[in-house]
């Protein structure tokens, strides 16, 4: 048997990408340890080597995922060489033109197969840092530059929501894996930070209860404490200096039950650095050290 970095070494494809097509398209159902750690058969291993043969071919994974080996065998006997990869499918600054192409055409299927190509060619911590972030923050500046219409940035924005909404959904689908709590503090209207952040967690194993954004801090602990949660997340992103939020963490903190850790970041983490030390919260800006530190609570 072998575990999915193995696999991901083996096939070529990396591991975000092996969980999304085995939860999203069902194209392999590995066993699983004590611990929860998929464990892949060689037949499994075949098989998603032949799919990233076919894909790469420029099969869609839908329309594959389903077939047994010896189809696809036969698929990838039949078909030419790959196509070349092109930049226009692989790096961020292209995805990111081809994206607000869709958002000022208001072509909802041409934004989501750009949003799922993203994710499955960046990861998902790729995808928040180098895409899904810097995308939202240049439809925001082309909205007030008058470049892009109110209607055009709340479409993008919607369908982004939607987008990770459905990747959060896919991936909580073991109801005994570790809970966290994701919200953002009364005053914190603007949630992508924390849905982000939802995702990576989800993606990393855990089970999410995502609650949204402006959430008062007594609805966030009585989450934490009726779902046993191992871990509560919190973005800090709008306004970047809130009166308010040193008094709602510290008090976070107090109503949170013992086993619960506090994990907090977004973008104006940084100021406030020192209540978050005093409190004894986990803090940073960066969604690959949030994925590590998810990994040593688990």
């Amino acid at each position: 048997m072998h575990t999915i970095q193995s696999v991901s070494e083996r096939t070529g494809l990396t591991p975000d990408v092996i969980r999304i097509w085995e939860r999203r398209y069902q194209a392999v159902s590995p066993n699983r340890t004590a611990a929860n750690q998929r464990l892949y058969s060689e037949h499994d291993v075949e098989r998603l080597a032949l799919l990233k043969r076919i894909t790469d071919a420029g099969r869609r994974i839908s329309a594959v995922a389903n077939l047994s080996n010896d189809e696809l065998q036969t698929i990838a006997d039949q078909q030419p060489a790959p196509l070349p990869v092109r930049s226009i499918n692989t790096q961020p600054a292209q995805l990111t033109a081809d994206a607000i192409d869709a958002i000022l055409q208001l072509d909802p299927p041409a934004f989501a197969a750009i949003l799922e190509r993203a994710m499955i060619n960046l990861g998902s911590v790729g995808f928040m840092m180098h895409f899904a972030a810097p995308l939202m923050e240049t439809v925001g500046h082309l909205w007030r530059s008058g470049a892009v219409r109110t209607c055009q940035e709340h479409f993008a924005s919607a369908h982004m929501r939607s987008f990770l909404g459905r990747t959060i959904l896919d991936a909580n689908t073991d109801p005994d894996g570790p809970r966290i709590v994701m919200a953002t503090l009364p005053g914190q209207a603007h949630e992508l930070g924390a849905t982000m952040a939802a995702v990576v967690a989800a993606q990393g194993g855990w089970n999410v209860i995502y609650l949204g954004p402006n959430v008062p801090v007594e609805e966030i602990a009585f989450s934490a404490d009726c779902k046993d949660a191992r871990a509560v997340g919190i973005s800090l992103s709008y306004p970047l200096d809130d009166p308010r939020a040193p008094v709602l963490l510290r008090d976070l903190q107090q109503k949170l039950p013992p086993q619960c850790q506090l994990l907090v970041g977004g973008a104006a983490t940084g100021r406030y650095k020192d209540i978050l030390k005093d409190i004894g919260a986990w803090a940073s800006d960066d969604l690959s050290q949030l994925a590590a530190q998810l990994d040593r609570l688990r």
